[in-house]
């Protein structure tokens, strides 16, 4: 298990990096913009928490946003690379490594195309049933009309319309907009799955 020192150790490493331009953060290697992480144990890449096997085991949260955050940065087009550098040696593979890095991300893609799978039958269903709701309030307000409309009535009317009308906002909301936010964490987690990973074992780090 890995302690807290070497937490807070991987933590100021970040944060000295997050006050340098784009440009000035990242090596680029071989053309690739390269993502290089650097630990002391392979233990802080890991939940220790997860009881799964190696290869299936959660990875670090700050680990996951680090790598996320910094994809997200870089340009969506140019190649991407991601460099591990671990400065404890340990009888764990780096191809395990880099095979339980990609195993995590490929999973995440699989979750958020769950979560779009389920917005977009969200919208539909929504979708009719703001429909039935605008048409149910069209005919109310059809009938609360007259030659001699008081103003009760006339305002009763113009409240049950714009209330049909509101029905559709969520499902529009879903159908137009909701969906982007999903769409692009499912991008930049195939991005990172099909970059090229590197874990080193390297005193230096």
């Amino acid at each position: 298990m890995h302690s807290k020192k070497d937490d807070s150790s991987l933590i100021y490493r970040k944060t000295k990096l997050m006050y340098k331009p784009v440009a000035d953060r990242y090596k680029k290697i071989n053309g690739k913009d390269t993502i290089e992480i650097r630990v002391n144990s392979v233990l802080q890449l890991f939940d220790a928490r997860d009881p799964a096997p190696f290869r299936d085991r959660d990875i670090d949260d700050d680990f996951a946003e680090y790598i996320v955050s910094s994809t997200e940065e870089l340009a969506y087009k140019k190649p991407l690379r991601i460099s591990v550098l671990i400065a404890q040696k340990s009888e764990i593979a780096t191809d395990a490594i880099v095979e339980a890095i990609r195993t995590y991300f490929q999973y995440q893609v699989e979750l958020e195309r769950l979560k779009l799978s389920k917005s977009r039958r969200m919208a539909r269903t929504f979708l009719f049933v703001g429909i039935f709701i605008l048409m149910a309030c069209l005919l109310a307000s059809k009938s609360l009309e007259s030659a001699n409309i008081s103003f009760l009535s006339q305002a009763m009317r113009e409240g049950i319309v714009i209330f049909g009308w509101v029905s559709l906002w969520r499902p529009i909301e879903l159908l137009l907009f909701d969906w982007y936010p999903i769409y692009d964490r499912i991008r930049n987690f195939r991005r990172i799955v099909d970059s090229e990973i590197q874990a080193v074992f390297d005193v230096n780090a």
